[in-house]
């Protein structure tokens, strides 16, 4: 009897220790796991938590920060500097950008190219950047109510990806990671209003909220936790994909972003269209109403900036489609209608591309013309917009865009 209790007792120390041998191990080794950069929201369903940083390899290994306000960006005040332009850039994970360096994504090499140009009367320009991954039109919207006035800006631009962000405005065909817990926009007796049924779901009442973010405070100190997390979310990574794909064959194509290079043929599509310009003319009437200037510009997607144009009318065939330019003529006709400006910039980047025989998506030879822009598609980019907004702006008087 006694050989047994001794025998539980060093089997409880045993297993009292090996979690904690295994966490100095973790630490001596220098272990690094993905970081957890995202909280749920009662407002918009999930933003970047604040102070949160961490390597992330999901395309490259990329060291990144969220500032102290939750959004990837250097610390803002909000109040404007004085003789200082302000720039808000809303966006989804092109705009976030975790590829590559903060200054290198496409906002921060924007706010260089602007600096002290002629077509800004010589003022500081400054250009924020609230992209948030996964995230609809609708989210943007809610983000420009809740968080981006508090800086005051001079001009928004909407960057909008119309190879997501068409399909993730309505819940039958967002493919985002945690579509359930996503606000939509919905039409009622003809007026676009926003359905907060999301917020009843028990993931998001405060209580459940505030537990976890206890625990992410917890992960963030502890190794072996936040390896088990890492594990967790390339999991569910792993399955979203796996649904996406599904989603797609479900309504005819290999991939449901190919959707947008033709007109739309099925009933979903056609209310993601309808609900999606919907949202462009409440955010053209937000933005308005608070005095600001306010700009689509309409990312390039990944086979339109194709170097190789075999490659690119292969898929052109396979889709049956002339070109690859129906999502983005109909956003600018749209935009001309309702007296939105609008930046395509699918041209310049696939000249670019096409001329110097380069990818601007990917990061290596596994995954050339895949995944996100890398630093020359988010240079060439800013490039092209910089260019686009000095020319659309008074070079005297209050600098205001025309």
């Amino acid at each position: 009897m006694e050989t047994t209790r001794k025998e539980l007792v060093l089997a409880g120390l045993v297993f009292l220790a090996l979690p904690l041998l295994v966490e100095a191990g973790l630490r001596i080794s220098g272990a690094q796991f993905e970081p957890q950069l995202y909280e749920p929201s009662r407002e918009r369903g999930w933003t970047l938590r604040p102070g949160a940083s961490g390597v992330v390899s999901g395309e490259t290994p990329q060291r990144v920060r969220i500032n102290s306000h939750g959004f990837r960006d250097r610390e803002r005040d909000w109040e404007k500097p004085g003789g200082t332009f302000r720039i808000a850039v809303l966006g989804n994970s092109w705009t976030e950008a975790l590829q590559v360096p903060l200054d290198r994504t496409y906002p921060g090499v924007l706010e260089t190219e602007l600096q002290g140009g002629a077509c800004f009367n010589g003022r500081r320009i400054e250009v924020l950047n609230f992209g948030v991954a996964g995230y609809s039109t609708g989210q943007e919207l809610l983000t420009l109510q809740q968080e981006v006035w508090k800086y005051k800006p001079d001009l928004v631009i909407l960057a909008f990806y119309p190879a997501r962000d068409i399909a993730n405005n309505i819940r039958e065909l967002n493919n985002a990671p945690n579509p359930e817990q996503s606000p939509y926009y919905v039409y009622r007796g003809g007026e676009l209003i926003e359905d907060s049924a999301f917020r009843d779901l028990p993931s998001l009442q405060p209580r459940q909220i505030g537990l976890q973010e206890l625990q992410y405070r917890i992960d963030d100190r502890v190794q072996i936790l936040q390896a088990i997390n890492a594990l967790q979310r390339l999991g569910k990574l792993r399955f979203a994909t796996a649904e996406a794909r599904d989603h797609a064959r479900k309504f005819g194509v290999d991939d449901l972003e190919y959707s947008i290079y033709a007109p739309p043929q099925s009933a979903a599509m056609r209310e993601a269209w309808r609900v999606t310009e919907g949202l462009l003319v409440l955010t053209q009437r937000e933005v308005k109403a608070h005095g600001a200037e306010f700009r689509v510009v309409v990312l390039a997607t990944r086979p339109q900036v194709l170097p190789d144009p075999a490659k690119k009318l292969e898929l052109l065939a396979r889709l049956g489609v002339p070109d690859l330019s129906y999502a983005d003529e109909r956003i600018q006709e749209f935009g001309a209608k309702q007296n939105i400006p609008v930046t395509l910039l699918s041209p310049r980047l696939a000249a670019y591309a096409q001329t110097h025989h380069v990818y601007l998506n990917g990061f290596n030879d596994h995954n050339r013309g895949a995944g996100h822009w890398n630093e020359t598609g988010h240079r060439v980019a800013a490039e092209a917009m910089a260019g686009d907004l000095c020319g659309k702006m008074e070079p005297a008087g209050k600098g205001g865009l025309e």
